[in-house]
């Protein structure tokens, strides 16, 4: 009769043992997932709609946001409790955020993405030596940052007055290819600026087009030979043309001409890019051939204004003359026509 009763016991705790094993295991999986994340944190509305039109839909919140070792896992959901407690006896249950106190380092990104066995599939003509990123210090999210939820946090996009409205809808706005895929200026913005970056011990990269692309396409009309003579008339009527493959990381702010009858400028035109980005300016740096006998171009240059138009001159100098640190380094700026004229 002993033996009985000792087996039923035994059978008792093995399976009330096992039911709390089930539901430890249950609770743990409970408490990853992104849907009770975001119960008691609303104000992550934005990054959850983002999140379910990422192709990163399937990964829960704590995969990517906490180390995954034993301690931290114990510490994160003996914590749970008392959050869910926190939540239900708080009066804001709105705003309740999540902040990252870090960038994600690249091992919880390596947790699925092997840099030794995966096939990187480059859009178009592009090539991106990742081991050789990863070898100088270039975190994952630096290019990838809108992977998971368009970068909306770096592009200041969702407000407290806006987050509890954001739907579906904002989600898959927010998840285009525009905001999720690293642009040229994201490339050449650390091109330009490695220790920005994470990037110790290099103080630039080749701006070479050929360094990322296997193929460089050239537009018809950049081979016509009138190009070079009419490219800024071209370029002020399509400056956004130009942006696209001339912007190299840059945003053009700058206006040329400074205040004119008092008032400040806004829009960008064409000669502003052309002061404000490396490709124009490492020719409109240099002198043209016309230019280089003052004798005669000093007397001259004033029919060439009349039958260029001011326009033309303005591509390089500015009228009045601009302040310190307003353009990229070059000796065209520092001929102004105020110089010798007064307008």
């Amino acid at each position: 009769m002993g033996i009985r009763n000792n087996l039923k016991l035994f059978i008792l705790v093995m399976g009330i043992l096992l039911f709390l094993l089930l539901a430890a295991v249950g609770g743990f999986s409970l408490t990853k997932s992104p849907d009770l994340c975001k119960m008691c944190h609303n104000a992550m509305q934005p990054e959850y709609v983002t999140w379910q039109n990422s192709s990163h839909n399937n990964v829960a919140c704590m995969d990517c946001h906490k180390e995954s070792n034993l301690i931290n896992m114990f510490k994160e959901k003996i914590g749970t409790p008392g959050q869910l407690f926190h939540y239900y006896t708080t009066d804001n249950k709105e705003y309740i955020p999540i902040t990252m106190k870090s960038e994600l380092p690249n091992h919880l990104c390596e947790q699925c993405h092997s840099m030794k066995t995966r096939a990187f599939s480059l859009p178009g003509d592009l090539k991106d030596p990742h081991e050789y990123h990863e070898k100088v210090g270039v975190g994952c999210v630096k290019c990838h940052s809108g992977v998971a939820h368009g970068n909306i946090a770096g592009r200041s996009v969702a407000t407290d007055s806006e987050i509890a409205a954001w739907s579906d809808k904002e989600g898959k706005e927010n998840m285009t290819m525009e905001f999720t895929r690293p642009d040229m200026d994201t490339c050449v913005a650390c091109h330009i600026n490695p220790a920005k970056y994470g990037v110790t011990g290099v103080e630039s990269v080749t701006w070479d087009c050929g360094a990322c692309h296997e193929e460089i396409f050239t537009p018809n009309s950049h081979n016509l030979v009138s190009w070079t003579r009419n490219h800024g008339v071209d370029g002020a009527g399509q400056l956004k043309d130009c942006v696209s493959c001339h912007a190299m990381g840059v945003e053009p702010t700058f206006v040329a001409d400074g205040v004119i009858n008092n008032v400040v400028k806004s829009e960008v035109t064409v000669k502003d890019f052309a002061w404000t980005t490396e490709f124009c300016i490492n020719c409109h740096s240099q002198m043209p051939d016309d230019h280089k006998d003052k004798s005669k171009w000093m007397p001259s240059h004033k029919n060439a204004v009349q039958s260029k138009g001011m326009s033309n001159c303005t591509a390089c100098h500015s009228i009045q003359k601009p302040k310190a640190g307003e353009t990229l380094p070059s000796p065209a700026k520092e001929v102004a026509c105020n110089k010798c004229h007064w307008f």
